[in-house]
């Protein structure tokens, strides 16, 4: 894997990023960081940050804010070279699928606000992330990429409906307010991860969700369905390159197709939780059935949804080729036991592993 330390990027002087604690805002913050930088990150809760990134890091300042709410970080946009916009609302996969409204205020709305008060400010550079659940399915024989337009149920939406409905609508706007002349000299880029794990995944994710399940032994099976997974190391620093060097407004970075009995697999070796095992998509979307019914009288969010189950199908069906980012910026897919590796290395750091490994060691002996 070509890594982008290696490549002549250039100099900024300093950054903002937008879900600053999430899993890829916090490794941009620390790639950035790393490479000398200053950063700027947008947080909702400051307490939360300081114990997520390295607060005593000079080179790092701290700004809350809303991102619904343009006035909170107006201020900063003058100071910057550069914007990583990765904040977005995904938990509808947890929760009554009837509530959208966040989905199109975070993701859709906040975007082309914060596009536009960038580009207000003379930011040289615009960052946003979006995702590969937002390219029709393609055949093997020609993979999606960055030409791929979103899939047909999604195009005549007027509001959000999911969330790859929301990243559809929200790219859409990016579009829009640069072919209408809105963004002035600000340069914007779309960046395409597939379904992201790694370190600093705090959330968690619905990747560290599943992590921490395995781990603690309480997820007996999963289907026989494979997805397109990435390190959001990789996914940071293609956003990195993109800003730099990317001569291109979107950059699909999938990572590689990996069967879901071989992930979760070297989750349990790295933990020692139970290692599910694999069953029938049909049988795992009954199996998230009843998950949802049980966490519906529990009071407690399921490890598992029929929604997700959706979308782990559709993702089996996909086929999606990210060379263009390999060829511009450098970057392509790690092996998932290094993800995996760092993964367990970094809860087991904050202490979100000790209770859980303890209990997978019980389940399993």
């Amino acid at each position: 894997m070509a890594d982008i330390h290696t490549l002549p990027l250039g100099d900024r002087e300093r950054a903002l990023v937008t879900g600053a604690t999430g899993l890829l805002g916090s490794n941009i913050v620390r790639l950035l960081l790393d490479r000398g930088q200053e950063v700027v990150a947008f947080v909702r809760d400051l307490d939360r940050a300081r114990t997520l990134l390295p607060a005593d890091e000079p080179r790092l300042r701290l700004v809350q804010g809303d991102i619904t709410a343009p006035a909170s970080y107006r201020g900063v946009l003058h100071e910057v070279d550069e914007v990583f916009h990765t904040a977005a609302y995904f938990r509808e996969y947890f929760q009554d699928p009837s509530l959208t409204g966040p989905l199109e205020a975070v993701n859709v709305r906040a975007t082309g606000d914060l596009l536009r008060a960038s580009a207000e400010a003379g930011v040289p550079v615009f960052v946003h992330t979006s995702s590969i659940n937002t390219l029709a399915l393609r055949g093997a024989g020609h993979p999606a990429d960055e030409t791929t337009p979103a899939p047909d149920r999604f195009l005549r939406l007027s509001e959000s409906e999911c969330y790859p409905s929301s990243k559809v609508r929200a790219e859409r706007v990016v579009d829009d307010l640069v072919a209408a002349g809105n963004t002035g000299a600000t340069r914007s880029v779309v960046v395409l991860p597939g379904w992201m794990w790694g370190p600093g995944d705090a959330g968690p994710t619905s990747a560290g969700r599943l992590f921490l399940d395995v781990a603690r032994g309480s997820v007996r099976a999963v289907p026989r369905l494979s997805n397109y997974v990435v390190d959001a190391r990789d996914v940071a620093r293609a956003c990195v390159a993109a800003a730099r060097v990317g001569r291109h407004s979107r950059y699909v970075v999938a990572g590689s197709k990996v069967p879901l009995p071989e992930l979760t697999g070297a989750v349990a070796a790295r933990t020692g939780g139970r290692q599910p095992r694999p069953v029938p998509a049909g049988l795992a979307m009954a199996a998230a059935g009843l998950m949802e019914l049980q966490a519906k009288l529990s009071g407690t969010e399921p490890t598992a949804t029929r929604t997700a189950v959706g979308v782990l199908r559709e993702g089996d069906r996909r086929h999606i080729s990210s060379k263009l980012a390999e060829r511009d910026l450098g970057v392509g897919p790690r092996p998932v036991e290094d993800t995996i590796g760092a993964m367990a290395s970094w809860y087991r750091e904050h202490g979100m592993l000790a209770g859980v490994e303890k209990a997978g060691r019980a389940t399993t002996g």
